[in-house]
């Protein structure tokens, strides 16, 4: 009888909730009278787990409606305590005054999210997944509100049952898991309820559980865009125009569907100069590859096997990005059987099919998952499978392992390579202070999972350990509120035993009461070698030594104008001395809706090596710069304007040629070697006008390059920086339209 009890006592509870309730930041309606009630907020940041004190008494509330999970959050916050309402874009960092409410739908432990509000009424929005990993490129659809006034401020949410995945979605009541927490950004400091921390290895699992009526929900959206550019280097005009389809008939399926995706042109990557072997790793903000991918995003020891910008990347015929004629995507649940599958078709003859299929089950202490993945590429005749088997256990409240399996088979003009790799990682969240996590990675030196997933390399074993230890309760005069540290030994080697890394750290995360961080890191490396850098011309010695980076973050407080970030690193080089690198951001304030950052960063590389084909190898003198500023102006609370640049040059002095010899250090040569420079730009300005939730115009211009050439005679970094204003290899304009329909 207990099942039919707690759902009558629950339905009776919010039998007044089913009137609409008004998303206005004060909770003022009678039906939160029927709501539950959080107070035993506590300290977590710095972790004294004390209770709130009276000045900064803190409630939170829960009320299950039909519309949705409505939550409120009431805060008190004295005069005397700067109220820090910077503006921000979404998903936006920043030390602002915020309250967070992250629910874990199916009350497991497997995935979560985190719905963030400032006091200014700016959100963040972000998918947890592996206890405590936030990623912030999903973005939902979802109600908020802010009040304020002389004793503190308020947060209300509407969250709709329709914006994730819920198993079981048609039984009468749900258990759920919550987290509310508050921040005060003048003194970083963060009470919660309940007692959970990120930084732990068990963070979902801490959530509080409770149980709610639940409502069936169904949604059906599409959101049309299209852009009409001018490429004005070339002088030309495209124009584009897709459409993006999300279905869910409850929460326990939900299917996508996209033609000609959104690329998100508006949104601009972080500009990197690289001439290493090892790829660069970036973040995805389409609509279609966002929603709704927790459940694709498989990040097992050893490799990722989705990485959704191999999908509509740059085309195998060098012709730049790929076209995408179609992709779909279905998700859910049957009870304790998940599923997932994804499908994507490029355009053209050298366009690449891409496929997906996982499966898992979940018990109470355990999950279970099967993944396979296919990929087509006719450019290089080139078939690709990769599968893989995954789980999670958590024995008790103290140990949390995760393991994997991999296979890949893959055909290359009729060349057949298998091969595996996987490994363990077990954390330990010891009673008191202390951590340990453990790891034992193994991957092939044929597997290959770079075709639809990501890996920064193959061919090696690691082992490493690693122990935290928390200080709090640090002394009250101290400029110090709490400290991390985290000490740590890696060793890793290929297949045949050749040392790719023996190192030894030790490393430290400090709050500081003025609401900023300072980390500090120590680290020795021992001789080792790098297999990577020749392109497969054979394996160089790389020196030992020490290494040191430092950085610290002092934040605008309340109305101030001023804050700050600055950092700085030496290590060793790959042959031969050390480098040096290091700088500071300023950034400046007028009110809350204008702030300007401008930073500059140096680099002193005395033997900087440059593959330069073959077994040669260039050793340069190396000077870089790097300017990034940003400018963001919140018009009102529709229109934004935001100027973005970054300009990076590199003077790089040729000192000698060298050539590994029988023992693999690299010794001169009398070949010649030419000085070189690098200039790259990106620059935009963007204008964006919100129209409604998911929906909005965008007006953008871009500017920039990438050019490396002899350098100059007496050209310093100076002036090759300067010079960088001049690049325009990408030189255009556009205007972007998306509007979401959801009837």
């Amino acid at each position: 009888m207990r099942a039919p009890l707690l759902f009558a006592v629950l339905t009776a509870a919010s039998a007044a909730a089913h009137a609409d309730i008004t998303v206005d930041g004060r909770a003022d309606e009678a039906e939160w009278a029927n709501a539950q009630r959080f107070g035993d907020f506590v300290q977590i940041q710095p972790l004294s787990e004390t209770p709130v004190p009276e000045q900064f008494a803190t409630e939170a509330m829960l009320l299950s409606t039909p519309a949705g999970i409505a939550v409120y959050i009431k805060a008190k916050q004295p005069p005397d305590v700067p109220r820090t309402k910077t503006r921000v874009a979404r998903d936006a960092e920043g030390q602002i005054d915020r309250m967070n409410f992250m629910v874990d739908f199916d009350g497991e432990g497997r995935s979560g999210f985190d719905f963030t509000v400032t006091m200014a009424g700016d959100i963040s929005d972000a998918v947890i997944s592996n206890e405590n990993q936030f990623n912030t490129d999903w973005d939902g659809d979802w109600q908020h509100a802010v009040y304020e006034d002389d004793v503190g401020y308020s947060i209300e949410w509407l969250i709709p049952w329709s914006i994730a995945p819920m198993k079981n979605s048609g039984t009468q009541t749900r258990t759920i898991g919550v987290f509310f927490s508050r921040v005060i950004a003048a003194t970083g400091e963060r009470w919660a309820y309940p007692n959970a921390v990120w930084t732990r290895p068990r963070y979902l699992n801490d959530f509080h559980r409770i149980d709610i009526p639940q409502f069936s929900s169904s949604l059906f959206s599409f959101t049309p865009y299209l852009v009409a550019s001018r490429d004005i280097a070339n002088d030309g005009s495209e124009y584009k125009a897709g459409m993006d389809l999300f279905w869910k008939p409850s929460g326990d399926h939900q299917f996508a569907a996209t033609i000609n995706p959104d690329f998100g042109q508006v949104e601009s990557d972080q500009l990197v100069v690289n001439f290493d072997a090892i790829e660069t790793f970036y973040t995805d903000k389409r609509p279609f590859f966002t929603e709704n991918q927790a459940y694709f995003e498989v990040n097992n020891p050893g490799g990722q096997l989705f990485y959704t910008r191999r999908v509509g990347g740059p085309s195998d015929d060098g012709a730049g990005a790929a076209n995408i004629d179609a992709a779909v995507k279905a998700n859910g649940s049957f009870g304790d059987l998940g599923y997932g599958v994804f499908a994507a078709s490029e355009d053209g003859e050298a366009g690449r099919d891409f496929l997906m299929a996982r499966a898992t089950h979940v018990s109470d202490d355990l999950t279970l998952g099967f993944t396979q993945t296919h990929v087509d590429r006719p450019f290089f005749d080139r078939i690709a499978d990769v599968g893989s088997i995954d789980a999670r256990w958590r024995p008790n409240a103290q140990w949390s392992v995760q393991a994997a399996l991999m296979h890949s088979d893959t055909e290359t003009a009729g060349v057949s390579k298998r091969d595996f790799g996987g490994g363990v990682i077990a954390d330990w969240d010891m009673p008191g202070p202390w951590r340990q996590q453990y790891f034992l990675i193994h991957v092939g030196n044929d597997m290959e999972l770079n075709d639809l997933g990501f890996q920064d390399r193959n061919n090696f074993l690691l082992a490493e350990w690693e122990s935290g230890y928390r200080q709090d309760n640090l002394p009250a005069e101290s400029m110090f509120a709490s400290h991390q540290y985290e000490f740590e030994v890696q060793r890793q080697t290929d297949d045949h035993g050749l040392t790719l890394r023996e190192s030894y750290a030790a490393m430290r995360q400090s709050e500081v009461r003025d609401g900023g961080n300072m980390f500090l890191l120590a680290r020795y490396l021992r001789p080792a070698w790098d297999d990577l850098i020749s392109r497969g011309h054979g394996a160089i010695r790389r020196q030992s030594g020490p290494a040191f980076f430092v950085e610290r973050s002092v934040p605008r407080q309340g109305t101030g104008w001023f804050g700050w970030y600055a950092n700085i690193e030496i290590a060793p080089n790959l042959h031969d001395g050390y480098y040096l690198y290091g700088g500071v951001q300023p950034k400046f304030h007028i009110g809350d809706r204008f702030d300007i950052d401008v930073g500059l960063f140096g680099m002193h590389q005395q033997d900087w090596v440059v593959w330069q084909g073959g077994s040669n190898f260039g050793s340069f003198k190396a000077e870089r710069a790097e300017l990034s500023s940003n400018l963001n102006w919140f018009i009102d609370d529709t229109q934004e304007l935001r100027i973005k640049l970054q300009a990076i040059a590199i003077d790089a002095e040729a000192i000698a040629m060298r050539t590994p010899d029988s023992n693999g250090s690299l010794v001169a040569t009398a070949s010649s070697l030419s000085d070189f420079s690098v200039r790259n730009l990106g620059f935009q300005i963007r204008y964006r006008y919100k129209l409604g939730p998911l929906s909005d115009v965008f007006a953008v211009y871009s500017r920039g390059g990438f050019e490396r050439e002899n350098l100059q005679s007496g050209d310093s970094v100076g002036v090759i920086l300067g010079d960088t204003f001049a690049l325009d290899q990408d030189d255009q304009f556009l205007v972007k339209l998306a509007y979401r329909f959801a009837p």
